[in-house]
């Protein structure tokens, strides 16, 4: 009873947060495409950074002082890759990723003392539906807190991320970079429209060494 109240309790949050927010779904998919320009596969292993600079690539970490779980942070050196992540289409027979597409985001690899799945799922913290984090589940028949989406940005060759469930009457919302007390620490979470700026990013294969991260 008490999972089923959260899971009610979050997913009112979140319809609220939404009807604020701007951005509704593209009505013309179009193939993603890493640094290099080649399109993006489902399944493969990619680093994420911000395209126009502004610390490293994205990767996990605890919350605060917390030893479990897991939440998407954003490096501090802007010289650290992160962790390679998987896009998981919604549609499996997908080969390549999709702008305006619902998907499931994992980190290709989690190592940690924590049992957790690598799947970014939207995740309730203190009183707000905000972190994003990394225990969620993939595959077509699961929860709305796990899907998203990724949408060109205005800036050539960028994209933003998008926290953009398979369900009725919640908008897609930006996922941004925000701070909590003073840990230190930069969170992924939903980009509350005038708090802070949505997170630009491109995409790096994760076996592409000879690569420039530039756009």
């Amino acid at each position: 009873m008490k999972l089923a109240l959260s899971t009610v309790t979050l997913f009112l949050f979140l319809f609220t947060f939404s009807t604020k927010a701007s951005g509704l779904r593209a009505d013309t998919p179009e193939a993603v495409v890493d640094i290099s320009g080649e399109e993006l596969k489902a399944g493969a292993s990619y680093y994420v950074f911000p395209a126009t600079g502004g610390r490293g690539g994205l990767s996990f970490n605890t919350f605060g002082n917390d030893t479990c779980p897991h939440v998407v942070v954003q490096e501090w050196s802007e010289l650290s890759k992160g962790k390679p992540v998987q896009f998981l289409p919604l549609n499996p027979e997908n080969d390549a990723v999709f702008t305006s597409t619902n998907l499931n985001i994992k980190f290709s690899e989690m190592i940690s003392i924590c049992v957790e799945s690598g799947v970014w799922k939207i995740t309730k913290r203190i009183s707000e539906a905000r972190h994003v984090g990394t225990n969620g589940t993939a595959g077509a028949n699961q929860d709305f807190v796990n899907w998203f989406m990724i949408e060109k940005a205005e800036t050539e060759g960028a994209y933003k991320l998008k926290f953009c469930p398979n369900a009725p009457y919640i908008v897609c919302q930006d996922l941004g970079i925000f701070y909590w007390g003073d840990d230190g620490k930069r969170y992924v979470g939903l980009a509350n429209p005038g708090e802070f700026e949505p997170l630009t990013v491109v995409f790096q294969k994760a076996n592409d060494v000879n690569a420039v991260m530039s756009i």
